[in-house]
């Protein structure tokens, strides 16, 4: 199975060379930018000493390698080999990977003299486990690497097609080099077609185009028109980037398959549906409509196209043709697929001898037609096929583990995003919501490594130095305590998630009664909180004083006395500064014109005295003696900045402000255009900034209506406008928690949620609903709601009723962040899960099977006893009620999926008709404008009028826009529609079995109460005598 040898072997050897040189390039590059531990000869022999080194030593490993070795022939460190070529031996130590280098000099460039060629080859030694994105090679493999040096010291890497690589080139990062590299290894290994696991973000278009890059020619599969797009844009702009043999890259001559028009000799017309065009030109301008026929891709797009009427020698026509682009004897360097176009199903046993890259793989399981296309493309090619989320169907045509799970744990070991601290309990029903409050309150501390961690080693040397002969036990003690408040992490703003509304709305309530202060709702959590806060410190405060040393940890404990607690104190306390924070960094914004989450983030992590302190530094000097750059330009720009300027900015930067309710936006826009007028007041005047910022007056947090609005449960009937305000609020630190199901378990990213709860509530059935928070789609992503940004830790809680122990059909936040062996463990809920819902559905089937046999003996025929039988139905109409009601449920959740689908649409399209029609009636001016459609081209005379001209591509891009949106929401409510019906469908089915059940249970138990009457009667008879 799979492409021909000939071909798979050539696709080894490219991958191998190009893979092998972006990781050289990339360890280079890690080595400059990070630093490692170079050693010049000897390599071999050192290997174990520098695998003992904890902390990179040098930078430059150029440098180290060619200037410390000197020049081939003329230093004792170079040497003359077999070969005739002078040889250079170097170790390269980063972590616990070790390289060997082996650099070969080839002489100067015969084009280019002052230009040295080198072949280097690398091989891996690999002492320890090395984090993903370090390593650039695995243990024992050996790379050879053509290198450049010119006269100007840059340094590149040259493939065997000629492709230079540099450490600035456009090519995949490392960690994405590594599933190329993984998938050569499968292709060795004879394994032709792999499945990789890639989380949405990580990179899979880039991934595809580096192969294509690696490889040549390739076939990428994609499902809609967008992600064609797309994928056309990510693939020409890697591959156009490239240099090869010194010239730059031509852009890629794509294949679509739009571009089939006109290259097959058929009649294209007949297949035109005359009513559908007919209808379509209404839609379009008069002068468009002539060429409308012509725009085969438009009329594809609107289903003007009647497929069926090609007849089989047009259909064997298409496929000779595609068939050349695929072997590649027509002028097409990559070929990129539309799987929903009508003619994908056509020519897709056309794909042969290829390396085909599927994204969106799992979408290709959905419809039985679409498995069997997968299958005969995995028969005669090589496949990678990607997916964030893969199917049970996917894994089946994919045996074995995937070739790669780049998960939430793995992009936190890379860096990109925060890490997480886990927190997970199974417990009773009872105690969810109550142990999910107790915990929010608990205190967790940052650790050392972590970003924003304040080191008390570092502080005490602080102290030591500001007050001269303090004693050194007493600086060490205040150290300690500082780093502990600093580290401390407290009422975050939070996400919640549960599928049950009952604990939606009680964990809010609760949260919000602790806001308004309600002394009974304190009294009950306020003794458990500070037990949980005792702990966390004593946690933290051993490893602080650790850091100076031996403890008993025994006798620190108990120095850590109980805490006295205050909630409410506790809550306004956070509340005040998130709200600080946001006026505070969108203030800084406007002054200066730079990030407003960027500076938020300085706060978070303990930055923004730094960024105030050097601000101040400068400013008092502004107009006194010249300053540097950048701090010139910014305060002459600042200086002159008005409030109706300050406003304006503000205004035009849009969400979160934009979306708060009426008097909040009021009310926050004042305080933030009050602290940005403060601080140009005082850069006019050449006085310090910060204290503007660190001695803010505390808002009023009634009047901000934050205290009312501190916590509060939504879901997928919640209206769109109080969504978007609930966001807006917790964005800007008026509200804390929002409780919510599956509505905003996607596509919501806040920099500022540090806390994430999950509360897993037991349902009787597996629900039919797969977006459901339980599940493995909706649940993993919940728990990243909080890992926007990569400055600070951020908590996960996840509490679970204790039914689900054990039984797999949960995905934890633990498997989540697994770094290695998420998808395994994904996989195994999913096919968990899938199993039990057979198992509930075979009900429906087993009891229809009985209630037929009920009919055909009489009581006393049965071999079972007749209790014993009711309580076997009872069971089973229980399981069907239970269905019964998780199926209504899914109407429910699809019919208001439905509902705001289609309310969002009509906003946008509002807004862009609004826009459109403004536009429009601007451009009559132009003599006979007046009545045409909007988007009608433009005379030429007017056309070269610049801002005329700009007006009317405006209104072309916008109503491009709305067709867009309405052709993707059609789209969207006709796959709402069926899935209802599939839904209601079995609803009926289970009602009329649940009826025939009960009526069957009434007669049962109509029979058992008859027969224990006679067995009485008998009874008392038979005591009588």
């Amino acid at each position: 199975m799979g492409a021909s040898q000939d071909i798979v072997r050539k696709q080894i050897e490219d991958l191998k060379n190009y893979t092998d040189t972006v990781a050289a390039v990339h360890l280079l590059k890690e080595v400059v930018t990070s630093g490692a531990v170079v050693t010049i000869g000897r390599a071999q022999e050192i290997i174990a000493i520098e695998n003992k080194e904890e902390t990179p030593k040098i930078g430059n490993v150029v440098k180290a390698i060619l200037q410390s070795a000197g020049n081939p022939g003329e230093s004792s460190k170079w040497v003359k080999k077999d070969d005739q070529k002078q040889h250079l031996e170097a170790a390269i130590t980063i972590g616990g990977a070790v390289y060997t280098v082996d650099l070969v000099f080839d002489g100067y460039d015969s084009v280019v003299d002052t230009t040295q060629n080198y072949t280097v080859n690398i091989t891996s030694k690999l002492n320890s486990e090395v984090s993903r994105g370090k390593l650039f090679f695995d243990h024992d493999h050996t790379a050879t690497v053509k290198l450049t040096y010119d006269k100007d010291g840059d340094l590149r890497a040259v493939t065997h097609k000629g492709l230079t690589v540099d450490t600035k080139s456009f090519v995949p990062y490392a960690y994405q080099n590594e599933i190329l590299a993984k998938f050569h290894d499968s292709l060795v290994a004879k394994k032709e077609q792999r499945l990789a696991v890639m989380g949405t973000g990580s990179g899979k278009s880039i991934v595809m185009a580096g192969i294509a890059q690696a490889v040549g020619r390739t076939i990428m599969i994609v499902p809609d028109q967008t992600l064609v797009k797309q994928q056309i844009k990510e693939t020409t702009d890697l591959l156009s980037a490239g240099i090869v043999q010194g010239v730059k890259v031509d852009a890629p001559r794509i294949f679509t398959l739009d571009s089939i028009k006109g290259k097959v000799d058929i009649d294209w017309d007949k297949l035109i549906n005359q009513e559908k065009l007919e209808e379509l030109k209404t839609q379009v301008d008069i002068s468009e409509r002539a060429k409308l026929s012509t725009n085969w891709a438009l009329l594809v797009e609107k289903k003007v196209i009647d497929w069926d009427k090609l007849d089989e020698l047009d259909v064997e026509e298409l496929k000779a043709y595609f068939a050349k682009v695929v072997a590649g004897t027509e002028p097409f360097d990559q070929i990129i697929l539309q799987a929903e176009h009508p003619l994908f199903k056509i020519v897709a046993s056309e794909i042969k001898n290829s390396m085909v890259l599927i994204d969106e793989s799992h979408k290709h399981t959905f419809k039985p037609q679409d498995t069997e296309i997968l299958v005969g493309i995995q028969k005669h090619n090589t496949v990678l096929a990607l997916t964030a989320t893969p199917t049970s169907e996917l894994y089946d045509l994919f045996k074995g583990d995937p070739l790669d799970d780049l998960s939430l744990g793995a992009a936190i070991e890379l860096g990109t995003i925060r890490p997480i601290k886990p927190e997970l309990a199974y417990l009773k029903e009872g105690d969810l919501v109550d142990q999910a409050v107790a915990h929010y309150f608990d205190d967790y501390y940052l650790e050392e490594e972590m970003m924003g961690y304040v080191d008390p080693v570092a502080l005490k040397k602080q102290i030591i130095q500001t007050e001269i002969g303090i004693e050194d036990s007493v600086a060490q003690e205040r150290a300690i305590n500082q780093a502990l408040e600093l580290n401390r992490i407290r009422c975050q703003r939070n996400m919640g998630f549960s599928d049950d509304k009952a604990t939606r709305e009680k964990l809010a309530g609760i949260y919000q009664k602790l806001a308004n202060g309600d002394e009974s709702t304190i009294a009950k959590y306020q003794d458990e909180v500070a037990k949980l806060r005792q702990k966390s410190e004593c946690d933290a405060r051993l490893k602080l004083t650790q850091k100076f040393g031996a403890v008993d940890e025994v006798e620190l404990q108990k120095t850590v006395a109980k805490p006295v607690v205050n909630l409410k104190q506790d809550i306004d306390k956070e509340q005040q500064k998130d709200i600080q924070r946001a006026i505070n960094s969108f203030a800084l914004f406007l002054v200066f014109n730079e990030k407003q989450v960027d500076f938020a983030e300085k706060d978070r992590t303990h930055k923004l005295e730094n960024y105030l302190a050097e601000h101040d530094q400068h400013v008092v000097k502004y107009k006194k003696e010249e300053l540097p750059e950048p701090f010139a330009t910014k305060f002459k720009k600042a200086e002159v900045k008005s409030r109706e300027d300050l406003k304006e900015a503000l205004v035009k930067s849009g969400v979160p402000i934009s979306n708060l309710p009426v008097a909040q936006k009021e009310a926050i826009t004042n305080l933030i255009l009050d602290r940005a007028e403060a601080i140009v007041t005082k850069i006019k005047g050449s006085e310090s900034i910060s204290e503007v910022i660190t001695r803010a007056t505390p808002v009023d947090l009634v009047a901000l209506k934050a205290t009312e609005n501190y916590s509060d449960a939504i879901d997928m009937s919640t209206k769109q406008s109080t969504i978007d305000e609930q966001i807006a609020q917790i964005e800007v630190g008026l509200r804390t928690h929002i409780i919510a199901d599956q509505v905003i378990a996607t596509g919501v990213s806040i920099r500022d949620i540090l806390n994430v709860q999950i509360i897993n509530t037991n349902s009787p059935v597996i629900e039919s609903d797969i977006n459901v928070i339980n599940g493995i789609l909706s649940g993993p992503q919940a728990t990243g709601r909080c890992v926007r940004n990569k400055d600070t830790e951020a908590r996960v809680q996840q509490y679970i009723d204790e039914r689900y122990q054990g039984k797999g059909l949960i995905l934890t936040v633990d498997d989540v962040i697994d770094a290695k062996n998420s998808a395994t463990k994904a996989r195994e809920v999913l096919e968990n899960r899938e199993k039990q819902a057979k198992k509930e559905a075979a009900v429906v089937r087993l009891l229809k099977t009985e209630l037929k046999g009920f009919d055909a003996f009489t009581l006393f025929q049965q071999c079972v006893p007749l209790h014993d039988r009711i309580e076997g139905l009872v069971k089973k109409l229980d399981v069907l009620d239970n269905l019964l009601r998780d199926k209504e449920k899914s109407v429910v959740t699809h019919q208001l999926t439905r509902d705001r689908t289609e309310k969002q649409y009509e906003s946008k399209k509002k807004s862009l008709e609004q826009d459109i029609t403004a536009l429009a009636e601007e451009l009559e001016i132009i003599p006979g404008r007046k009545g045409k459609a909007p988007e009608t081209r433009l005379p030429s005379e007017y056309a070269r009028n610049a801002s005329l001209y700009l007006m009317w591509v405006k209104i072309t891009l916008k109503q491009a826009t709305l067709n867009a949106a309405t052709e993707e929401v059609r789209s969207t409510l006709e796959q709402i529609d069926h899935e209802i019906e599939k839904l209601e469908k079995a609803i009926k089915e289970i009602e009329v079995t649940y009826k025939e059940g009960s009526l069957e249970l009434e007669k049962l138990r109509a029979q058992e109460e008859r027969m224990i009457l006679q067995i009485e009667e008998a009874s008392k008879q038979f005591t009588s005598v």
